[in-house]
């Protein structure tokens, strides 16, 4: 039995597939599938069961994954603190990133400046809506993520930072009528077709909570800032933005106008989540502390 067998293990234990298995562990389905046969054959228990369109877990396999996870974690912590007694920090980081424009927070920048204090590093970053993000950080499939409004701190895993918090804003054509107001009332918005982020995304779950008992009617669900602004400048609805994302757009594009809403308080919120200071990877540590750093400075 060895590190790499374990890993396999857990991988396909979360991926119920042995291509997805070896998606996520860079390695060919042959050599996964013939690594698992031999944990399975040196500890005599069947831990899979297989069919040919499923990979599921046997009662052996249930009863013992948890001790799988404790050891993995175990050997995941032994190299957090050599690292931390030999004053480096290598291997891989893997962060999940929501939509974050570059007037809210210049991503590249930041990772410019994490990859000239540790080139040792690898970095992966994964995109998705808050919730998958959430999730995938509590699974351990993700060492941190950026996640967006209105999601909930409640975890016995991860720490919840709160980075920063802004005003969303009613983004419309500029020939609206509504534009002749200098302010558009919830109600207003409420009767026209709504561009929207998908359920799950930090901007959805707060502009649902804006609308809690005003119903309205969302017409489309795209997943960019920019398509959101594309729609809205087609005439095919309004939108709620951050005010600095929506400010950058109305200020280059004359067919855009902007309005704050009354009868609501609407912000986004940006959370920096990560596991557990103990349960932390060295390079993890020092993304989070890089993340402190930037918005000291910028």
């Amino acid at each position: 039995m060895n590190l790499q067998q374990l890993h396999y293990v857990v991988a396909l234990a979360e991926a119920k597939s042995f291509t997805k298995a070896a998606e996520t562990s860079f390695v060919v389905q042959s050599a996964l599938s013939q690594q698992v046969r031999k944990f399975e054959e040196e500890l005599g228990v069947t831990f899979f069961e297989r069919t040919t369109r499923a990979v599921s877990l046997t009662p052996a396999g249930e009863a013992l994954l948890p001790l799988v996870h404790q050891v993995v974690a175990g050997i995941d912590q032994i190299k957090v603190d050599a690292q931390a007694l030999s004053g480096t920090v290598t291997g891989r980081l893997t962060v999940g990133m929501m939509e974050v424009p570059s007037e809210s927070l210049d991503v590249a920048t930041l990772m410019a400046t994490f990859h000239s204090r540790y080139p040792d590093v690898s970095v992966t970053l994964r995109s998705g809506g808050s919730d998958v993000l959430l999730t995938a950080t509590r699974d351990r499939k993700l060492d941190a993520a950026i996640v967006g409004s209105n999601v909930s701190p409640a975890s016995d895993q991860l720490d919840f930072t709160h980075l920063f918090t802004e005003s969303l804003i009613a983004v419309m054509p500029r020939d609206h009528p509504l534009t002749r107001q200098r302010a558009v009332a919830l109600t207003e918005l409420a009767a026209l077709p709504f561009i929207d982020f998908p359920l799950g995304y930090g901007l959805r779950h707060e502009t649902d909570r804006g609308f809690a008992g005003v119903p309205r009617r969302v017409a489309f669900e795209v997943t960019r800032v920019d398509e959101v602004v594309h729609f809205v400048r087609q005439n095919l609805g309004v939108a709620l933005l951050p005010e600095s994302v929506a400010r950058t757009r109305a200020d280059s594009d004359s067919t855009l106008a902007l309005r704050p809403v009354t009868g609501v308080q609407m912000h986004r919120q940006v959370h920096l989540v990560a596991p557990r200071p103990h349960l932390r990877s060295a390079a993890c540590q020092a993304f989070i502390a890089c993340v402190h750093d930037h918005l000291a400075t910028h």
